[in-house]
């Protein structure tokens, strides 16, 4: 999940649907591109969708949920990533020994 909504509205996850709502209104207006000079216009229609994409998805009970969901399925623990690093570790140690000896 490269995109999080919370993030692009600049809200915290447990914010209300009101918050949600004037988040939303408040960087829509920001963004809109028809209230950009036209050397942003490009630039703030590109934000403009990111936020309208975020809007839809947390103001919708349903889909909230399941983006949620996908989001806290997304994360990883401390320990798989500490196993992860553990690992990556010993497999660079193995390929530098392996180098090592071909020279």
């Amino acid at each position: 999940m490269d995109k999080n909504y919370y993030e692009i509205l600049e809200i915290d996850r447990n914010a209300s649907p009101e918050i949600i709502d004037k988040a939303y209104k408040t960087l829509a207006k920001k963004y809109h591109p028809d209230l950009q000079d036209e050397a942003h216009k490009k630039e703030s229609e590109e934000k403009f969708k990111i936020i309208n994409e975020a809007y839809q998805v947390l103001s919708n009970p349903e889909q909230k949920a399941l983006y949620d969901q996908n989001l806290v399925d997304s994360n990883i623990s401390q320990d798989q990533y500490e196993e992860m690093y553990r690992q990556n570790q010993i497999l660079k140690d193995q390929l530098n020994n392996l180098q090592q000896q071909r020279k």
